[in-house]
C-alpha cells in the first residue's frame, strides 16, 4: 500500500469519526425534541422552542464544518513536517556526499515547507479555538432547549387563557442573548 493510499484511508477515517460525532450529538439534540407540529398548531412556547431548535441546528453544522476544517489542517502540518524532516536528511546526506547543488535545493524546499508548516499551525489552532466555542454554545443552547422542555412538560408553568388555550410563561427572555454572548 502506497503513502498515498494510507494518508487517503487516514483522512477518510477522520472525516467519519467526525460525520458520526455529528449525527451523534443531532441524535441527542433530536431526542430532547419528541412533539408533533405536523398538525400546524404552534402554541407561543412552541414557537420559541422552534427557533431555540433552529439555533440549535446552525450551531451544529457550524461546529461539523470547523471540525472537518481543524483535522483538514492538522493532518497538513503533519504531511509538511514530515516533508521537512525528509528535506533535512536529504541535504544533509547530500552534503556529507559533496553535492551542495542538492543540499541547497533540499533546504531551500525545506524553508518553503517550514513557511506552509507555519501557515497550517496557525489555521489549525484558529479552526480549534473556534470548534471549541462553538462546542460550548452548543453545549449551552442544548441546556436552554432542556430547561423549556422542563418548563414545557410542568403544568403549574403554564398559563390558561379564557378560550381553553395554555401557553408557555414568558421564556423569550432566555433567547435574547442577555446571558450568551457569541464568541465568547
Amino acid at each position: 500500500m502506497s503513502f498515498f493510499k494510507r494518508e487517503q484511508n487516514l483522512t477518510n477515517s477522520d472525516y467519519n469519526i467526525t460525520s458520526s460525532e455529528v449525527v451523534d450529538l443531532k441524535q441527542l439534540a433530536n431526542n430532547r425534541t419528541d412533539w408533533d407540529y405536523s398538525n400546524g398548531d404552534v402554541e407561543a412556547g412552541d414557537e420559541v422552542l422552534l427557533q431555540l431548535q433552529a439555533q440549535l441546528d446552525d450551531t451544529e453544522r457550524e461546529l461539523a464544518e470547523r471540525i472537518a476544517l481543524e483535522r483538514k489542517f492538522k493532518q497538513l502540518f503533519v504531511e509538511q513536517q514530515a516533508f521537512v524532516n525528509r528535506r533535512v536528511r536529504q541535504a544533509h546526506m547530500a552534503a556529507i556526499a559533496h553535492q551542495e547543488d542538492f543540499a541547497r535545493r533540499a533546504l531551500s524546499e525545506k524553508r518553503l515547507a517550514e513557511a506552509k508548516m507555519k501557515e497550517y499551525l496557525a489555521s489549525y489552532d484558529l479552526y480549534k479555538a473556534e470548534a471549541e466555542q462553538l462546542r460550548d454554545k452548543f453545549a449551552h443552547l442544548l441546556g436552554q432547549l432542556e430547561a423549556l422542555e422542563q418548563e414545557r412538560g410542568n403544568p403549574a408553568n403554564r398559563k390558561e387563557h379564557g378560550d381553553g388555550s395554555m401557553s408557555m410563561p414568558d421564556i423569550q427572555s432566555s433567547l435574547s442573548g442577555a446571558d450568551y454572548t457569541e464568541g465568547g
